[in-house]
């Protein structure tokens, strides 16, 4: 081999080996980069899960807070929306369910001693059913202290196994005083491993508002009451205003009645008498008339025809058949205008006369008797006094007057057929006489102007209009008050109440 073919081969010898060793460095810094990118694609797929266990971990958390903060906030509403202790427990317990996750749950309410709610079968589900489960219900009603009378401070926990599918569960409760004797339990039915501190944390804030519930409960009811003890003060101011001002009135009317009376009294006097004296001798005037008469059929002949004449001419005959007429209905006009005087000076005085003790029984039977002759054919009358008599100081005249003026408009009001009952009951400080008829009854206009003097539904000619506005007038003289109670159609009942003999 010549000296240049091998020196060309030892070059290309040199530049193989050359390349092989360039190959060599080339994949060394091949793998040491690959190794690189293989420890970084490693670090960077460990931050990428950890970054996406984080993000997990954060929205669980989030879900959670989420679900916390909407627990929170339906169990807060509820104090608004619930107007009842019990039904804003029932609401808690829907909640308390929904936001826990357990199995089922179910409230308890005792009333001194008593189960008031509870003694069912029925739970309630997460989806806010309530489901018969006799089992389950029987288990948490077990597992309660129901005949405990002190509130928890914390919600507690029961290690049970579940009589439907003998697995350990676990049962968190606690109770709450709603009122003076009055408790209710939650109960809520759970998986074992379903249990976080920070959930029952939660969940305790169930207690602070149902203890927030029951004290806004409480002033509730007590604002309710005293408004409504304040509605009755006013309705009570408001009677007596109206009774003050129907006195005062009474008062006024009753000076003008005395004087009304007292100008009409004497005159009226004078024109009964002179009445009553013209009728007399209007009648002597009409006995001679009737002798002349006579006397001029005895002469006959041309005397008897001019009597004749005379008594055809002026009518004398019908003539005094009218007078006479007049006469009577003059008298009967005088004496009732003296009736109406005399109702006057009794409205106008109603407090005289000595006060004595009555019986009850007898007055009513009394005004039974002097009414006898209005309702014998007409209506059936019984007295009732189911707790024997009662006595009462009274003017007995008056008192008299005021029964029989009652029973008379009863009378009055009532059908024939229809029955009128007398009531006689008491109490410990007073009588009560009470005249109820089934007659047509009042309207409430009626019933308005019931006691306005001279105010009278019967026709012209048949009352004062007096009656009622003196009866009030005496009664109250007495010491007494009257009511009536009427309804058109079905009659009307009057009671008198008067103290009794031992209350004076």
């Amino acid at each position: 081999m010549s000296d240049s073919s091998y020196s060309t081969e030892q070059e290309q010898i040199a530049a193989l080996e050359a390349r092989i060793y360039s190959l060599e460095r080339q994949l060394k810094r091949q793998k040491i980069a690959r190794k690189n990118a293989e420890a970084f694609l490693e670090t960077y797929s460990q931050d990428a899960y950890l970054a996406n266990q984080a993000l997990r971990k954060a929205l669980k958390d989030s879900k959670k807070r989420e679900r916390d903060l909407l627990f929170l906030n339906r169990t807060a509403s509820q104090l608004s929306d619930s107007k009842t202790s019990q039904g804003f427990i029932l609401s808690a317990l829907e909640s308390a369910v929904e936001f826990s996750g357990a199995s089922c749950g179910k409230a308890f309410i005792v009333k001194d001693g008593n189960l008031l709610i509870g003694e069912d079968d029925k739970v309630q589900t997460p989806d806010n059913k309530w489901v018969s489960s006799p089992k389950l219900a029987d288990l948490l009603r077990q597992e309660l202290p129901l005949e405990l009378q002190e509130s928890y401070s914390h919600w507690c926990i029961n290690v049970v196994i579940r009589p439907d599918s003998q697995q350990e569960a676990r049962v968190l409760h606690f109770m709450h005083e709603i009122a003076e004797n009055e408790f209710a339990w939650l109960a809520l039915l759970t998986h074992d491993d379903e249990l976080e501190e920070e959930m029952l944390y939660v969940l305790d804030t169930t207690k602070h508002y149902l203890s927030f519930n029951s004290r806004y409960q409480s002033k509730k009811n007590k604002l309710n009451d005293k408004q409504d003890e304040l509605q009755s003060i006013k309705k009570d101011r408001d009677n007596l205003e109206e009774r003050l001002i129907s006195a005062d009135k009474m008062a006024m009317l009753g000076q003008l009645a005395a004087g009304i009376a007292h100008e009409i009294n004497n005159p009226i006097g004078y024109v009964r008498s002179n009445t009553v004296v013209a009728k007399e001798i209007f009648n002597d005037y009409q006995s001679a008339l009737m002798r002349i008469g006579d006397l001029c059929e005895l002469a006959g002949g041309e005397i008897k025809e001019k009597f004749h004449e005379i008594q055809r001419g002026y009518s004398l005959q019908e003539s005094a058949n009218e007078i006479a007429d007049m006469f009577v209905e003059s008298l009967d006009g005088i004496e009732r205008i003296i009736e109406i005087v005399k109702a006057l000076r009794s409205f106008s005085y109603p407090g005289s006369g000595k006060h004595v003790e009555i019986s009850a029984i007898e007055a009513m039977n009394s005004a039974i008797r002097l009414t006898n002759n209005l309702h014998r054919y007409k209506n059936q009358v019984s007295l009732v006094a189911k707790e024997g008599d009662a006595k009462f100081l009274g003017n007995a005249g008056q008192i008299q007057q005021v029964l029989v003026n009652f029973l008379t408009n009863a009378i009055y009001a009532t059908p024939e057929g229809k029955y009128i009952f007398l009531h006689i009951e008491k109490t410990t400080n007073q009588v009560s006489l009470t005249v109820e008829d089934e007659g047509t009854g009042m309207s409430p206009d009626v019933l308005e102007k019931i006691f306005t003097p001279f105010f009278t539904t019967k026709p012209p000619g048949d009352g004062t209009g007096l009656g009622m506005s003196i009866s009030m007038t005496i009664i109250e003289e007495h010491n007494g008050v009257i009511e009536i109670f009427s309804e058109e159609g079905k009659g009307t009942r009057v009671i008198v109440s008067l103290p009794l003999v031992e209350s004076i």
